[in-house]
């Protein structure tokens, strides 16, 4: 079975395994290479990957689990790769929750952006409205 582990930057992880485990939004789950096929949705969550009896670990932040065939592709927005498994779920308990408030921040920042452009905009048009 093949594993692509991909970041809108990057492939993180493309090799032939012998496993996979992970966790879903509904549970944790292992695929196998007959396995049926499966679509769901990753969360903030530590993958961990087998080949030829050594174990991987890449923390991954929330994303799509596709099992099609005989290859698991997993899309995320991060990817980090590490042999300590504490450290990565630190990543996830600190970095990811970081992250996620700072996408937040900046969402209401181009929220009241978006509205004062608009208001201008508003102002402008009853001002050019009321020279006609």
């Amino acid at each position: 079975m093949r594993l692509k582990i991909l970041t809108p930057m990057q492939i993180e992880v493309d090799t032939e395994i012998t496993k996979v485990d992970f966790e879903a939004l509904d549970g944790f789950f292992t695929l196998l290479p007959k396995h049926i096929d499966f679509v769901d949705t990753l969360k903030q969550t530590i993958v961990q990957y087998t080949t030829n009896d050594k174990t991987y670990f890449v923390a991954c932040d929330k994303g799509v689990v596709v099992k099609k065939g005989d290859e698991v592709t997993i899309s995320t927005s991060v990817a980090i790769q590490d042999d300590d498994l504490e450290k990565l779920k630190k990543t996830i308990a600190f970095d990811f929750k970081q992250m996620e408030q700072e996408r937040k921040e900046l969402l209401v920042s181009m929220s009241r952006l978006e509205l004062g452009l608009t208001k201008g905009l508003i102002t402008l048009n009853a001002s050019e409205v009321g020279h006609v």
